[in-house]
């Protein structure tokens, strides 16, 4: 790298990154390198290094970003820097601050991720959005959001959650549309902001005042924007509500993923755990487990810049399983099956075929959009034949 001259310092850009949040914490920064000594990417990409990060920006060294627009793309916004920090210090978080800096210059995103602008754009089209209430009850108390990846993944097991929902808690309504995570992860605030209104519109909409989500990046995204409506996970929710009429394993056992969206959400971890429990497996917990999960190497966008970078850090991941792999996000589902039998929790309560199952490959972009497009198709019969 070219030496950096005190000429070429903006302290208005270091000023602004550091008001935003998260980025106070900088100024107690003690270059420990901590952060970067357990970052998962910094292990297989050398380039990438959270303490510089962090130093650039105490700099003031915008020049740098907009050369390197890259570095601040290349974080998978996993979050596990914040919990190993001294300070508490998330450099994704500051990340996403130089992601929304380089789209207000006009630098990102960048040509790489067109692909999965892409792919928004399909889930924000009348192709795949739709908005129902319960068609057995009166009024919509709450709706279930699948999210996209669920959905992409399998809609016999969204329309199987709607129908348990709908049977333990009457009055649930089913919303499909996009939760706005991709817009966010980019750094387009201003398009997430009016994502997250119209999924709030829907919402009211439907005269509902609770929204259940089956996706850890749905309820994290939405989490951000403090919704007008109760939010709540699915596994909670089922935790709570019972499973009792769900069929039982004999104890097989499987190596348990945890989102790293979920990395601070001890409900949902225990609640995914005791429902593995109830419904008769057993677990195999990872040695990064709960708030020091490891990300799947998918997080962040980091793909699109770096395929075989995701192929090492998801390798690297399942290096730490003995067993087929157990996640309750469809995403980190889609990114292990790669390389080995993995299922979603949902499958082993509403998948008889989840054994066969298990090995099935990922779907791609095509498959993703077909099965999103199906779903809309077999809810909207399903409510003109009740």
């Amino acid at each position: 790298m070219s030496p950096i001259k005190a000429n070429q310092l903006d302290s208005k850009f270091r000023d602004k990154i550091i008001a935003q949040v998260g980025g106070e914490n900088l100024k107690h920064c003690l270059a420990c390198g901590t952060c970067s000594a357990g970052c998962f990417v910094r292990e297989i990409d050398k380039k990438f290094n959270p303490r510089k990060i962090g130093r650039m920006v105490l700099l003031g060294a915008k020049d740098y970003f907009k050369q390197n627009p890259e570095i601040p793309y290349l974080c998978n916004l996993c979050g596990l820097c914040k919990e190993t920090c001294p300070y508490g210090l998330n450099i994704g978080e500051l990340c996403l601050t130089l992601r929304e800096q380089l789209v207000e210059d006009g630098i990102g995103p960048l040509d790489k991720h067109k692909s999965m602008e892409e792919e928004q754009e399909f889930v924000l089209t009348p192709a795949f959005t739709l908005s129902l209430p319960d068609p057995n009850s009166t009024e919509c108390k709450r709706v279930f959001f699948p999210g996209c990846n669920l959905s992409a993944y399998s809609p016999p097991l969204v329309i199987a959650t709607w129908d348990y929902l709908r049977a333990k808690l009457p009055g649930t309504g089913i919303i499909l549309r996009c939760c706005g995570a991709l817009s966010y992860d980019l750094g387009k605030h201003s398009q997430f902001q009016e994502i997250s209104h119209q999924l709030e519109n829907e919402v009211h909409k439907l005269g509902a005042s609770e929204l259940i989500t089956g996706c850890p990046e749905c309820y994290d995204t939405i989490k951000r924007v403090a919704p007008s409506y109760r939010l709540r996970s699915l596994y909670e929710v089922m935790a709570e509500t019972g499973i009792s009429d769900i069929p039982k394993g004999s104890g097989q056992i499987f190596t348990l993923h945890d989102s790293c969206k979920t990395r601070w959400e001890r409900g949902i971890q225990d609640s995914v755990r005791n429902l593995v429990a109830t419904t008769g497996y057993q677990i195999e917990e990872m040695r990064y487990s709960r708030e020091l999960t490891r990300c799947c190497g998918q997080g962040g966008l980091i793909v699109a810049l770096n395929p075989f970078l995701v192929f090492g850090l998801t390798k690297s991941r399942l290096a730490e399983s003995h067993f087929d792999m157990l996640t309750y996000c469809a995403a980190c589902r889609e990114t292990f099956a790669m390389h080995k039998p993995t299922l979603h929790i949902l499958d082993l309560m509403f998948n008889p075929n989840w054994e066969k199952d298990k090995a099935k490959p990922i779907n791609k972009t095509p498959v993703r959009r077909e099965n999103q497009a199906l779903l809309k198709s077999l809810l909207t019969e399903r409510v003109k034949t009740s």
